[in-house]
């Protein structure tokens, strides 16, 4: 992106700060379902303030994920009505006469990091276990929230039976690969049989779903949690498939997992299901395997040029196939 056009473009949005400046523009290295850029701000003519925006948008030839980066933003927008914490979004664009790329959206910046190895050096521990008890509040939180007054029904699909839960995201997911996909993998189509077969048939509640829950997607400034991240995922669905996702992502290296779910449990009423649990880690290894796959024909014609997609691409299908398929064929 051009810093020139940022700049333009957040004076039109800032018009009361008309000799506003981007003094810095930087793409961050982490994540990959979308881009991600810093734009560091003045305005006023005093000294630079320590005032960021960050602009989201997908890259250039197509999302990773199978959700349109407008998604993203109303989830964002939703929480805003909710005590979720989240990054403030501020404007969405499909022009690309804006900026010379559309759609973007831009949002507030949290302070903080969420570079997760400084929960792990030498005495963190204090702030490990703050994090961890945390971060089952906040799922707690997440997954009693009041979504249909939020408006998250308005435009994510609601689950009538229990199997929708997963089903639904099974499906939209499964589109995805069959419209990149290069080749026929019949160990895929294999897991997604079982899955579809033994979705759970009950669920305590049709909830919020954070959808990428885990170490690296929170934002924190000591031992606080000052916001979630990371909602290209989210949907209405099963409380038990974010905490497999958590515990996917490593979230009980901050805590051990039964002082989470007791956490959770005391402050959501929710039981956690370790069988729903356990169904939806090769669920979540599967969908994992869906979207790297569907890298690969856009790496081999061109589309997606970033040396990290191809690394992601010929990496992940492995390992996540390797861990997900014991748990189906046991």
């Amino acid at each position: 992106m051009e810093q020139e056009r940022i700049q333009e473009y957040l004076r039109t949005r800032l018009p009361e700060h008309p000799d506003l400046v981007v003094v810095g523009l930087r793409r961050i290295a982490g994540g990959m379902s979308r881009e991600t850029w810093f734009a560091d701000i003045s305005y006023d003519g005093g000294p630079e303030r320590d005032l960021r925006y960050t602009v989201r948008l997908d890259h250039p030839n197509g999302s990773v994920v199978p959700t349109p980066l407008e998604w993203e933003y109303k989830v964002l927008d939703g929480l805003t009505r909710t005590s979720v914490p989240a990054a403030t979004p501020l404007w969405f664009e499909d022009d690309p006469q804006l900026i010379g790329r559309a759609p973007f959206y831009v949002r507030e910046n949290v302070p903080g990091t969420a570079a997760f190895r400084e929960l792990f050096d030498q005495g963190a521990d204090e702030r490990r276990t703050a994090i961890g008890r945390q971060l089952a509040e906040l799922l707690a939180d997440l997954h009693t929230t009041d979504w249909e007054a939020a408006g998250f029904g308005e435009f994510m699909p609601v689950p009538q039976t229990p199997q929708d839960c997963a089903r639904f995201e099974l499906e939209k997911y499964r589109a995805h690969w069959d419209a990149h996909r290069i080749e026929p993998q019949p160990i895929v189509a294999e897991m997604l049989s079982w899955l579809a077969r033994h979705a759970p048939t009950t669920v305590q509640r049709v909830s919020l779903i954070w959808g990428d829950v885990g170490l690296g997607n929170f934002i924190f400034a000591g031992d606080r949690i000052t916001a979630l991240t990371d909602w290209e995922q989210a949907h209405l669905g099963d409380p038990m498939k974010d905490w497999a996702f958590a515990l996917w992502r490593g979230a009980d290296s901050l805590l051990p997992r039964d002082e989470m779910f007791r956490i959770y449990e005391e402050r959501s009423g929710l039981a956690v299901d370790l069988d729903a649990v356990a169904y939806y880690q090769p669920f979540i290894n599967a969908l994992n395997v869906l979207t790297s796959s569907s890298m690969i024909p856009r790496i081999l014609d061109g589309s997606f040029e970033d040396v990290t997609f191809a690394r992601l691409a010929m990496g992940m299908p492995f390992q996540c196939l390797e861990d997900g398929f014991p748990a189906i064929a046991g």
